[in-house]
């Protein structure tokens, strides 16, 4: 009898570490494959389509409702990490570089203001300066408070940064993400800080349900409600991309300026959440800037 319990509780002692590896396994496997899994892959994600200029409704130029001005899209600003891809190296624009290029817009006359600043004005709530310029800053990259932001100081200038509000302080690869200590600094400087998402996921891929996408979105507006004490409405689309159902449950969360990466500084005021920006590359040349800005 003794001999039958003891094989009987090694059958169940044997069963619960069956149970548990499996457990494991397939915890492993949710984790992996949850939704909301991302690794900034710009490489794979970005698309020809994704920069093409959007278009402006004939009732928009009819009624006035356009204006024109460009919105400059980084991510890093700094030394460029040591067996950086050709995609690291595109979002990568040397410090000198940057400060070149704010220098330039001083020396000619641009004055910066914010995302929040377009809208207001959309509203009749806020004087246009002459020759307006927005810097924006994506992903929250520590670099860009680092190194971005004294040189905009030292001009007059402030930024507009999207910040994905489960990355602060963390580190992935070559990657390093300002803690809430430093964007709170930011902020209480001046500094705008408005929503990338909670995880940077895909807003184009069919996987990601209405609720999910809603659930992301609202959750990016209460983390910055959280840790800096106000709430964003102003939105930028990690990869440029969204779709209809995107749009919709981004209105819902109480969004009411999206920004893409389209190319152009046209922006059509009775449509705030679709603004295209002028695109910054890493080997620009002062020249290229120039152009770009004139040209855009």
């Amino acid at each position: 009898m003794r001999k039958k319990k003891k094989v009987l509780i090694f059958a169940v002692l044997i069963l619960l570490i069956l149970g548990g590896l499996c457990a494991a396994y397939f915890c492993h496997r949710c984790l992996n494959e949850r939704p909301d899994a991302d690794d900034l892959n710009y490489k794979n994600t970005y698309k020809p389509e994704d920069f093409k200029p959007l278009g402006i409704t004939p009732s928009s130029v009819t009624n006035g409702r356009t204006l024109t001005l460009p919105i400059l899209m980084y991510h890093h600003v700094g030394n460029l990490p040591s067996g950086a891809d050709k995609v690291q190296a595109d979002l990568t624009v040397p410090t000198a570089n940057f400060a070149s290029q704010v220098k330039w817009l001083s020396d000619n006359g641009y004055k910066s203001i914010t995302l929040k600043d377009i809208y207001l004005f959309s509203l009749g709530k806020f004087t246009m300066p002459k020759n307006p310029v927005v810097f924006t800053f994506d992903d929250g990259y520590s670099d860009v408070f680092t190194n971005a932001i004294p040189i905009l100081k030292q001009y007059g200038y402030t930024g507009s940064f999207g910040i994905i509000t489960q990355k602060p302080g963390t580190t992935a690869g070559d990657n390093v993400y300002a803690s809430w200590q430093i964007i709170a600094q930011a902020y209480l400087s001046g500094e705008e800080i408005v929503s990338h998402t909670q995880n940077h996921f895909d807003g184009s891929n069919p996987k990601f349900t209405a609720d999910y996408i809603y659930q992301n979105l609202s959750g990016s507006v209460a983390d910055i409600k959280k840790n800096l004490g106000f709430t964003t409405n102003i939105l930028i689309y990690p990869y440029g991309h969204y779709t209809d159902t995107y749009l919709a449950q981004a209105k819902k969360a109480g969004f009411v300026m999206g920004i893409t990466v389209h190319e152009g500084n046209l922006l059509n005021l009775d449509n705030l959440m679709e603004i295209p920006r002028v695109r910054v590359h890493g080997a620009e040349t002062l020249q290229d800037f120039e152009k770009s800005i004139i040209e855009s």
